[in-house]
């Protein structure tokens, strides 16, 4: 295993960001706890007057309260682990950076298997098998806020795949990512920095550093997926006058046409290692809290979908390389397709007490 990516930035300014968000998520955590009951009166009132059913601001006061809980004993027990490193003898880089990334896996759990409670969903996974073992590259699909759990949830693991996640710099401002993910393999890339290079020298320091184990996550999309941003993204391609890829993309209706800075960068820089996809379907139309506000969570089945290619099978040559991908996404937007629409269909009133706990159908 191999030492953190630090983020690129002074003391002052990191410990300014957690001199906020570290007490703060700590007070909020403690008050949403303490302050549930009337919480839930206070929803249970709101629900009454907005006569949506399903108690739908229950279950987002629920939701809510789970966040900062999980915020505020994410930030203590990450205190706990650099107590313990401190004194315990012989402790390694290896052990603690294990230790971070159990941390992690458990906070995301716990917050995605509440969010599956609370909302009455289900979880059905296939081609699991593929995403077991590293070396690897995971090319996921971006929907939703919640979806950027399913990976960490579903295919890391720290003694089989550990996953570095590329995020955009904006998520320091949570301060379990921000402590944890300084601790870990991770890259906080600024969006529109005007430094693209330097921010893709990120992404290749972390395709370097891979050992047997590890994995990194990339977002191809680079935001959630929107008809809007859908527009956009061709509107820019257009600019370019790549006049074959605006052609393939333009096939993509599900998904945003994949930005190839990111992956590029990952695959030349080791051509030798094998490419993952996560496709999935069940976030459709809840990319902001908004709709998950207004109830379109509810009684969803998320479904996802993993394959891999094996890294002998993918193009070697810049330009074959885009097209693979746009290939590759365009296999992730015929799945979303076929699956997306069924799981609308499927979301109906769950009562709150009564919400199946998550399933998973593992194939292969």
């Amino acid at each position: 295993m191999n030492e953190p990516l630090a983020v690129e930035e002074s003391v002052w300014t990191r410990w300014g960001r957690r001199a906020v968000t570290i007490p703060l998520y700590l007070t909020l955590g403690a008050l949403s706890t303490m302050l549930l009951p009337v919480t839930l009166l206070l929803a249970l009132a709101t629900d009454a007057l907005r006569r949506t059913g399903h108690l739908v601001t229950v279950r987002c006061a629920l939701a809510l309260t789970l966040y900062l809980v999980c915020e505020a004993v994410g930030i203590i027990a990450s205190f706990g682990l650099w107590i313990v490193g401190r004194l315990w003898p012989g402790t390694t880089v290896e052990r603690t950076m294990t230790w971070n990334l159990l941390l992690q896996r458990l906070w995301a759990r716990t917050l995605f298997a509440g969010a599956i409670r609370l909302f009455g969903m289900r979880v059905a996974v296939t081609g699991q098998e593929a995403v077991r073992r590293g070396p690897l590259f995971l090319f996921s699909r971006h929907a939703s806020t919640l979806d950027t759990l399913l990976p960490a949830v579903s295919a890391s693991h720290p003694s089989s795949l550990r996953l570095a996640h590329v995020m955009k710099r904006e998520l320091l401002w949570d301060p379990c990512l921000d402590i944890v993910g300084q601790r870990t393999r991770n890259a906080f890339v600024r969006r529109g920095s005007g430094e693209r290079q330097k921010e893709l020298a990120l992404l290749r320091h972390l395709a370097a550093a891979m050992g047997q184990y590890d994995g990194v996550l990339l977002f191809p999309e680079g935001t959630r997926f929107s008809p809007a941003k859908r527009e956009r993204a061709l509107a820019r391609l257009a600019e370019t006058e790549q006049v074959a890829r605006l052609a393939r993309t333009r096939r993509l209706h599900c998904v945003l046409p994949p930005r190839t800075g990111g992956a590029l960068a990952l695959l030349e820089t080791r051509p030798n290692v094998d490419v993952a996809f996560l496709a999935h379907a069940g976030f459709e139309g809840t990319a902001n809290l908004n709709d998950i506000w207004n109830g379109k969570l509810i009684g969803r089945t998320v479904q996802l979908c993993f394959w891999r290619v094996a890294s002998a099978d993918i193009p070697r040559t810049t330009e074959g390389r885009v097209e693979w991908l746009d290939a590759q996404w365009e296999r992730v937007d015929a799945w979303v397709a076929a699956h997306a629409g069924l799981q609308l269909a499927e979301a109906v009133e769950v009562p709150l007490g009564n919400a199946d706990a998550p399933r998973a159908a593992n194939a292969g």
